[in-house]
């Protein structure tokens, strides 16, 4: 059961103390910024934000989740330095395609002219992006490896903070076409600052370990991950970002800025709450699963933590959703909350299962967790085509609300059986 005298517990509030923070920043002055800018900002906002996640499955090709994983810290470093070097030539590579190909790929991302040009306007910054979330990610690995998990924390108290502060601002200013990216950009900048001076000035300087040798080492001996978390990873983003793709290609900017804010509200918890959750899990399973080749114990007591947590939001949401949007973020929203509403049973399963699914990478079953992010992203186009044949946004959240949870207990059920060994 959960208890809040055991190791694993106190490391799981420490970070969800910092997280909660961070998660009622951005979630408690949304209403302001629901009434600042429109359904139309949040879509151009939304289409920048899928962009730069598919982006950041690919920067540091998945050698960050290897860095927790070696049992010394110098070939741990020299997996971090591996993954930023990576990340810095991806994030180029990126930035050249966009100068070249900036047009079409907007036309790929919204069949809306007004949407088009805003877009294209802002592929530019992806590439910056992109590279920021590549070291944040580094950096946090190799911090969580070391247990850092107040620093972890507070990084994330300054993301928030500095990017919603950002935002209000530019926004109170009258800026409201740079306010919401503009925020993510020095929210993610300033996070990243953050971390790389805690690293620079502790006692677990990882630049220090540099050794070329080491690093072409870790290339091979980590190889699995490129080859194949990273193809699962990509598929899964892509099936994740999907809908954003389709609703600005078959829906209107409306229907797509309340679908953001939606996804806004209730991916809060998940990759905050959630992801403290597996920053402390993944460290103790491989732990074990090095030492004692099975995980079982704090697989079951992180599967019991998750399910306590998610509860009671998502039954809220699923009972109150379009009343409590409407309330809460205005009668323009009301439509994120009917959304919010089809999709609370879907968040209830992704929440737990996303921490969850880290066991794919210590059981190092890759391959499998690939075939199962081609059957999300099966599920995630069917669904949506039936929607789009029937011009009904509702019938496809349903559709796909339903076959994602399927899929999910699933993965559930693959991550239990992984935990408990060979």
């Amino acid at each position: 059961m959960f208890s809040l005298n055991s190791k694993f517990s106190k490391n799981v509030l420490t970070l969800v103390s910092g997280t909660a923070i961070a998660q009622a920043i951005p979630l408690g002055l949304s209403p302001v910024l629901t009434r600042i800018f429109s359904p139309n900002d949040f879509a151009v906002f939304a289409i920048y934000m899928s962009v730069v996640a598919v982006g950041t499955v690919l920067v540091s090709m998945k050698y960050d989740l290897a860095i927790i994983l070696p049992t010394k810290d110098e070939e741990a470093a020299n997996v971090a330095l591996l993954a930023l070097f990576i990340a810095a030539l991806i994030s180029i590579v990126l930035l050249l395609i966009i100068i070249f190909f900036n047009i079409e790929i907007a036309g790929l991302l919204t069949s809306e002219p007004a949407l088009k040009s805003e877009v294209a306007k802002w592929l530019y910054f992806v590439p910056l992006s992109v590279f920021l979330m590549g070291v944040f990610n580094a950096l946090s690995f190799w911090l969580n490896r070391k247990s850092d998990y107040k620093t972890m924390a507070k990084s994330k108290v300054v993301n928030s903070g500095s990017m919603t502060g950002t935002q209000l601002l530019l926004g109170a200013t009258g800026q409201i076409g740079p306010g919401l990216i503009s925020g993510f950009i020095f929210g993610r900048f300033f996070s990243v600052v953050y971390l790389t001076r805690r690293i620079h000035f502790g006692k677990a300087n990882f630049f220090l370990h540099y050794d070329k040798l080491k690093i072409y080492k870790m290339v091979n001996r980590y190889k699995r991950f490129p080859i194949f978390t990273l193809p699962g990873e990509f598929v899964n983003v892509i099936s994740n970002q999907l809908p954003v793709f389709l609703l600005g290609n078959y829906f209107n900017a409306a229907i797509l800025g309340n679908y953001s804010l939606m996804e806004r509200v209730l991916n809060a918890p998940i990759s905050l709450l959630g992801r403290s959750v597996l920053d402390v899990f993944k460290q103790k399973a491989s732990e074990d699963y090095i030492a004692q080749g099975n995980c079982r114990e704090i697989f079951v007591k992180t599967f019991r933590t998750l399910a306590v947590l998610a509860i009671l939001p998502c039954l809220t949401l699923f009972l109150f959703g379009p009343y409590l949007f409407e309330l809460i973020f205005g009668k323009e929203w009301a439509i994120a909350g009917e959304f919010a509403q089809i999709m609370a049973i879907l968040f209830f399963f992704k929440f737990i299962a996303s921490p969850l699914s880290y066991m794919f990478n210590i059981a190092e079953k890759q391959h499998i967790d690939l075939i199962w992010q081609i059957g999300l992203f099966a599920v995630t186009v069917t669904s949506f085509a039936v929607g789009v044949s029937y011009d009904s946004i509702r019938l496809a959240l349903i559709c796909f609300t339903g076959s994602y949870s399927l899929l999910y207990m699933i993965n559930l059920y693959l991550s239990y059986q992984f935990s408990k060994g060979k």
